[in-house]
């Protein structure tokens, strides 16, 4: 069991992992929050169950998120909304570390303390720094920290054998340096086409992918005629590619998702309206060691957030009017055009 916690993250999917915050607590010194924060009046916010959150749960909640930094007005919804989703999630948590009677000994949370102390003095900070620009006192940051270790407690038993399976086959290529050959065909809108022209390119793809299926023309003929990337001279076909840093996270990924020679659904990216098709695999040959890590951590995030969805669903939770919740994080920015 130790060995398995030690390769995975505090608190996994809520975004409020500590030492991660610590480390940015002790990286510089920090202004102000520039009006993130709601008023701090106790006015109800949100109720999970039978547990009342209140402006001053979400103002502890977001000044935990940005340590103090200054947040720009048209950021302040999404911090706001990111904050609520936090606050909900660890609320949900807390009350499943209860019910399953998860324990966390003083002792624990004393050598966690120590170590949290130690990592911030070398970085020429201390616990205290962090605790002001978090707003915690220290009861609070002792439950907070009791929070971080109950948390892998509660996930990492339902970490069995069939869950890594899963995640090795869903994910084994994303890391372990597997390289694939892809064609595409993109499709884009010309300049000043209306708003319904997304519909019309997907619709369009489509047609093209029903033809290729078919046998009515090949990949490559259709990419010639009809793609509008650079790769059309070479019947769609952009080389090997890996999983990471190279192309739009959405095209990477849609790509890694087939097998080699079938044709994608068309899908969307900065770029264009794709089709995609996989023509060779040179598999990767990383080391057991690191990629056991890579999927130990995507299993123990994936399973938080399958646990956390599971409360959601047998949980009443009731948001105040003018309360947004944020669903989902941010998506990965594009890398480049393919």
């Amino acid at each position: 069991m130790e060995s398995k916690l030690a390769s995975l993250p505090s608190s996994g999917a809520l975004g409020i992992v500590l030492l991660a915050a610590l480390t940015l607590a002790a990286a510089r010194p920090l202004p102000p929050c520039a009006g993130a924060e709601p008023q701090n009046d106790g006015t109800p916010v949100a109720t999970v169950g039978d547990t009342e959150l209140t402006t001053v749960d979400l103002e502890r909640m977001i000044r935990k998120r940005t340590l103090g930094r200054a947040v720009s007005p048209e950021q302040q919804r999404q911090v706001r909304a990111q904050a609520v989703r936090d606050l909900v999630d660890e609320t949900l948590l807390r009350a499943e570390i209860r019910r399953r009677r998860v324990e966390v000994e003083t002792a624990e949370v004393n050598d966690r303390i120590a170590t949290i102390s130690k990592d911030l003095s070398a970085r020429r900070s201390s616990v205290d720094e962090y605790r002001s620009q978090a707003g915690l006192d220290q009861a609070a940051f002792r439950r907070q920290v009791e929070f971080d270790l109950a948390v892998p407690k509660l996930v990492v038993p339902l970490i069995d054998a069939a869950v890594m399976k899963k995640v090795s086959d869903d994910h084994r290529r994303d890391f372990d340096g597997t390289r694939i050959r892809v064609s595409h065909i993109v499709l884009r809108a010309d300049p000043g086409s209306g708003s319904d022209v997304m519909t019309a390119l997907l619709a369009r793809a489509e047609k093209l992918r029903r033809e290729i299926l078919s046998g009515e023309t090949t990949f490559a003929a259709a990419a010639e005629r009809h793609s509008a990337g650079p790769s059309r001279r070479q019947g769609g076909d952009i080389g090997f590619i890996p999983r990471h840093g190279l192309f739009a996270e959405e095209f990477a990924r849609r790509a890694f998702d087939l097998a080699k020679g079938e044709i994608s659904r068309p899908f969307v990216t900065p770029f264009g309206v794709h089709i995609a098709t996989v023509t060779e695999i040179d598999e990767g040959k990383a080391d057991p060691e690191k990629l056991r890590i890579q999927l130990s951590q995507i299993a123990y995030q994936t399973v938080l957030e399958g646990l956390i969805n599971q409360c959601r669903q047998r949980t009443e939770i009731t948001l105040a009017p003018g309360i947004e919740i944020a669903e989902q994080r941010t998506a990965p920015q594009p890398a480049g055009a393919p």
